[in-house]
């Protein structure tokens, strides 16, 4: 006799004949490997710690712990709301069996996550263009998303330089090099090494973790005694910004935000895991709040072994290495402790770039039958725009991040 999970795809095989499609990816991903991805994409407390430049000036501690804690809430209200979409309709066949013929035939692409569900919960005569609408808004908030892993990972990288070299000037190309560098490796491996992502996400998750747990201790360890006061961590405000403290404050919940975008993940690649009505709505939720929980309690630690927010905030080093080296009082210290982010964030490029493709790779298999490798290349020149008009400004960074996480929230408001 047949399991209920070899029951389920060959019910969904015969769904997909009636209408005369067939699944074209293969189910690679368990789910520890697909939560690997999610979390990978999410990252955290490499994320957050990397971006602590948005919050710091715009609300302080409070906006870097408290805002955190805001976006973590309503992160897990979206993913519990995007979760149980998930387990109603886990793949488009279930999708489609559900539509006019019309309808269906228009959206019979997978990977296609919220556009989809708009198309089963809409009005008929507004399903095309509720669905085209946040489709194409979703595609775009995604390739936002691919520039950011390149982006933080180049910060830190031109931060470290100055820690050997003080009179090193930083050159936007510089920065920009190095940003091609992550995109370029992300792109390989997508469109090169398809059967070895699975386990890079494996391992991505465990590296994450480990650098999480071993950073903290590290710190913590090397600061002690000298530790600021709990009044600073958990109620220091500052606003240095020029708006309002309100205005500032809100402000700073981008690095929140951002820390913790990208859950969704799991709805574009629901194709590639078995029993997923089961396991993906789980893994949604769970990289939510193990993002949550590590990025609350690395920030903590962070700012206990911070000393001077000020000094930290004007550092050439940038948030992430002045606190390193202030902890530390070592350079190589310092260094050895900053491969563990910079890795994370090449893990979280090649996530994203997998998301991403299967995402555009949905939308383009609509138009005409094409392949997710070919999504890839097809990311590489908008990722080359997005950041060539300023290659690496500071203020161009915060609108970019703010451009991808307005897109990336946009098609919830339908």
């Amino acid at each position: 006799m047949a399991s209920p999970h070899e029951d389920g795809l060959t019910s969904d095989d015969q769904q997909l004949a009636a209408l005369g499609k067939k699944q074209e990816l293969k189910r690679n991903f368990s789910p520890l490997s697909m939560l690997g991805l999610a979390f990978a994409i999410l990252n955290s407390w490499t994320a957050l710690s990397a971006s602590m430049g948005l919050a710091l000036p715009s609300g302080g501690a409070t906006s870097v712990l408290w805002g955190l804690v805001t976006a973590g809430v309503c992160n897990l209200c979206l993913a519990a709301s995007l979760a149980e979409f998930l387990s109603a309709y886990p793949t488009v066949r279930i999708i489609c069996i559900h539509l006019q013929p019309a309808h269906a035939a228009n959206i019979i692409s997978q990977a296609g996550g919220q556009y989809h569900w708009v198309a089963v919960i809409s009005w008929k005569s507004w399903v095309p263009i509720l669905s085209w609408i946040t489709g194409w808004i979703n595609v775009f908030g995604w390739m936002a998303l691919t520039a950011t892993a390149g982006l933080l990972g180049s910060q830190l990288i031109v931060g470290i330089i100055p820690l050997y070299l003080p009179d090193y000037v930083e050159q936007r190309w510089h920065q920009f090099l190095i940003y091609i560098s992550y995109n370029l490796i992300a792109f390989v491996i997508n469109a090169f090494g398809n059967s070895i992502i699975p386990l890079v996400n494996k391992t991505a998750i465990i590296w994450s973790i480990s650098g999480f747990a071993i950073i903290s201790i590290t710190v913590l360890a090397c600061a002690t005694p000298e530790y600021n006061s709990a009044k600073l961590v958990f109620t220091d405000f500052r606003n240095e910004t020029g708006w309002p403290d309100g205005v500032a404050w809100l402000l700073g919940l981008l690095q929140g935000g951002l820390g913790l975008t990208g859950f969704d993940a799991t709805a574009h690649m629901i194709e590639e895991i078995p029993n997923a009505a089961i396991e993906g709505p789980k893994i949604m939720i769970y990289c939510v709040a193990i993002g949550l929980t590590t990025g609350f309690i690395f920030l903590m630690c962070l700012l206990f072994v911070a000393g001077n927010l000020e000094d930290i905030i004007a550092s050439p080093y940038g948030p992430l290495g002045a606190i390193f080296y202030h902890a530390t009082g070592n350079k190589a210290g310092t260094v050895c402790l900053t491969i563990f982010p910079l890795i994370c964030l090449v893990f979280a490029a090649i996530s994203i770039m997998t998301t991403s493709s299967r995402m555009t790779w949905g939308k383009l298999h609509v138009l005409f039958t094409t392949h997710p490798t070919l999504a890839n290349s097809c990311l590489q020149p908008s990722l080359v725009m997005v950041v060539c008009h300023s290659r690496g400004t500071s203020p161009a960074c915060t609108s970019r991040l703010t451009y991808h996480w307005s897109l990336f929230h946009s098609p919830y408001l339908w």
